[in-house]
């Protein structure tokens, strides 16, 4: 049986789907710290939906990767919410225009 790596291995020289699966890994590490943070400091989901002010079905969205419309000012609302800070990092892509 042939293993993942060599299944995708074709797919990965097409750079629209590259780049949708790096966009992929980006979007669940953010949902990864958010998971991580909330359990660290002991919170259920609903009471860290009422330290952001969202909901709790919001929140269980955000962690089963199913939240497709979190904005930055509500992700940053959420990260208040659990004493954490963002940092982004804006870099040109590898062919710059």
């Amino acid at each position: 049986m042939p293993s993942h790596k060599t299944l995708i291995k074709p797919y990965l020289k097409d750079k629209k789907f590259k780049d949708r699966i790096e966009a992929g890994v980006q979007r669940l590490k953010v949902i990864t710290q958010i998971v991580h943070l909330r359990e660290e400091l002991g919170l259920t989901q609903a009471q860290l939906a009422a330290r952001a002010g969202v909901s709790q079905p919001f929140i269980a969205r955000i962690e089963n990767d199913k939240a497709s419309n979190l904005s930055l000012e509500t992700l940053v609302k959420i990260v208040e919410a659990l004493n954490g800070e963002i940092e982004i990092h804006i870099r040109p892509g590898k062919k710059a225009a």
